[in-house]
């Protein structure tokens, strides 16, 4: 073997040796790792917000379908979740109440009050309606609050044709 090859077998050899990632092309890796996170992490936070705010959405949309029943058999409405044979457990996330209309028991009220500044309110009616031909309907309408609070909801704004949420809240699902 002629010594310009073995001399080229060492270099080559070191030159395996010597692979690997440079300090810029690891700092390179982390900063995109990290703008990356910086913008998952928000969202992935929010989920468990979410997933309260289910449970009010869900026990709110109970009470109105339990109100109509109500309504439909008895011709009033329940003023207690008790009344409606429904059963909800404890929360740590909301409380929930019901309150008759004041003037001729002609709707229902159903408030999930946010115990936490980072859930948002929400607030559910069961109203009496006129349609335009005079026969009376029953109207349901399920609001969220725009914005995260604690406390309640703003009230739906309720008419004797229609029942529209307030303009602090939005309908469920828009």
């Amino acid at each position: 073997m002629k010594t310009g090859q073995g001399a080229w077998l060492l270099q080559d050899k070191r030159r395996q040796q010597e692979q690997g990632f440079t300090l810029i092309e690891v700092t390179i890796v982390l900063v995109i790792s990290g703008i990356l996170a910086a913008i998952a992490l928000p969202s992935f936070l929010n989920q468990a917000s979410k997933a309260k705010q289910v449970e009010a959405k869900m026990y709110l949309g109970t009470l109105n379908r339990a109100q109509q029943s109500y309504m439909l058999e008895r011709a009033q409405f329940a003023d207690t979740v008790t009344q409606l044979g429904i059963a909800f457990p404890n929360s740590l996330n909301y409380n929930y109440s019901i309150r008759l209309g004041s003037v001729g028991n002609q709707y229902a009220v159903h408030d999930a009050k946010s115990l936490s500044v980072s859930l948002r309110p929400y607030v559910g009616v069961v109203a009496i309606a006129q349609s335009n031909t005079g026969d009376a309907r029953i109207e349901t309408v399920l609001c969220e609050s725009k914005a995260a609070q604690q406390g309640k909801a703003e009230q739906p704004v309720i008419d004797a044709t229609s029942v529209d949420c307030a303009s602090s809240t939005k309908p469920v699902g828009q």
